[in-house]
């Protein structure tokens, strides 16, 4: 009797922890991982169609910036961020646009280029199924168009009574071009492993904010505010259209943002109460060092009118301009600068969406007439070929003890 009590008590305590098991498992395989991948007919460009209401502010980037074709043809694999994606983070831009006084803004409105360096970033070469990254320090992949590094890791975590029976999910990481993981910014897809014909998607979770919190920050603006430019307008410095044309950028034009965004400077106020620009002139709640109006005159390079330089500059500072390619061509840009340090030799270069386009470019202390407001200092890059589009010009002091006034963009074919 107490052994067929034993029996039925032991068969009773089985059955319940076959059931326990069974309850952990899910009919999509999300708790535990059997690698029974989800199947689409169709690209992966056709699957996001195929889910309205879920992905159409993912399919309109995509369309804008012309990966329609890496998402059909290419062997990619993609974490696709959903509409709640976008929606928080241009929610979140908005409320920062209305504190600051600014109008709305809206996908439709965000530049392509910095549009393009994000969405290719969600969109990684190679086919990469989730026991792919199974990896102690997960699997490094190289994002679309610029390489970019990013790493995915398989996490399992462990359901009650079930080592690794929890859900599966991807960590994703943007690397910042960083080894050290500390400086890495994650977030995880939870559902993974649908295949397509011509790659793999993971889906990422919606809590995750479209370009990893980076696209909410502040990004530069043209300067509204200008005394140099036609009144009423407030976009960005145009390069000339046709041969041989030229346009005038005043660098004291630099692009809105503040620090870290429209310019870089390394003597920063030890309060914010404290204006940063050591010249004190025209645009004076900004750091960067503005000096008093110099005269008008005429050179090689034509005519400039009486404005303000940029000085007190040093190693490593920078300086942003939006700028709109309207036809695509070769250009050279010529710097007017002065300088009235010492004999060493001063050099800069000037950037184009933060790839150096001009290499470096050298100048010395002229022997007569230097002086830090006399801008009788020239000095013109190579030919650059530009594309036709949007571009955020970066000009970078590679030394200091020099200033600049104004450049001038030619088209030369």
């Amino acid at each position: 009797m107490k052994h067929g009590k034993f029996f039925k008590a032991n068969t009773i305590l089985l059955l319940l922890v076959i059931m326990s098991i069974s309850a952990c498992k899910k009919v999509d395989g999300d708790y535990v991982h059997t690698n029974t991948t989800k199947v689409f007919t169709g690209t992966t460009y056709d699957y996001l169609k195929s889910k309205p209401g879920v992905f159409d502010s993912l399919l309109h980037v995509v369309d804008l910036l012309n990966l329609k074709p890496t998402l059909e043809t290419g062997e990619v694999t993609l974490f696709a961020c959903t509409n709640a994606s976008f929606e928080q983070v241009v929610t979140k831009l908005n409320i920062a646009r209305s504190l600051a006084g600014k109008p709305r803004i809206y996908l439709k409105d965000i530049k392509r280029n910095l549009l393009d360096s994000i969405v290719c970033k969600y969109i990684v070469q190679g086919k990469h199924i989730a026991d792919s990254m199974a990896l102690i320090n997960g699997l490094v992949m190289s994002g679309a168009r610029y390489s970019f590094p990013m790493n995915g890791k398989l996490n399992t975590s462990t359901a009650t009574g079930q080592l690794k029976g929890g859900p599966v999910v991807i960590v994703f990481s943007n690397t910042q071009k960083s080894i050290f993981t500390r400086d890495w910014l994650r977030t995880t897809a939870n559902a993974v492993d649908i295949k397509t014909s011509n790659g793999v998607i993971h889906i990422l979770e919606e809590t995750h904010p479209f370009g990893f919190g980076e696209y909410s920050k502040p990004s530069p603006e043209p300067y509204t505010l200008s005394k140099f430019r036609p009144g009423g307008y407030t976009g960005p410095f145009v390069f000339p259209s046709v041969v041989n044309g030229t346009v005038l950028m005043e660098s004291e034009d630099f692009d809105s943002g503040g620090q870290g965004v429209g310019y870089f400077d390394t003597t920063l106020p030890a309060t914010p109460l404290v204006s940063g620009n050591a010249g004190g002139n025209y645009r004076i709640d900004e750091s960067v060092d503005i000096e008093a109006p110099h005269a008008a005159a005429t050179d090689m390079a034509g005519y400039f009118p009486s404005s303000h330089g940029i000085g007190s500059s040093a190693a490593k500072e920078w300086l942003i301009y939006s700028v709109m390619v309207p036809e695509e061509g070769d250009y050279t840009i010529t710097t007017r600068a002065s300088s009235g340090g010492n004999n060493n030799a001063k050099s800069f270069h000037i950037e184009f969406n933060f790839k150096n386009l001009t290499g470096p470019l050298s100048f010395f202390k002229p022997a007569v007439n230097a002086g830090y407001n006399n801008y009788n200092i020239l000095v013109s890059s190579p030919v650059v070929h530009l594309k036709a589009g949007e571009y955020l010009m970066r000009f970078y002091f590679e030394t200091n003890e020099f200033n600049i006034t104004n450049f001038v963009v030619k088209r030369v074919n």
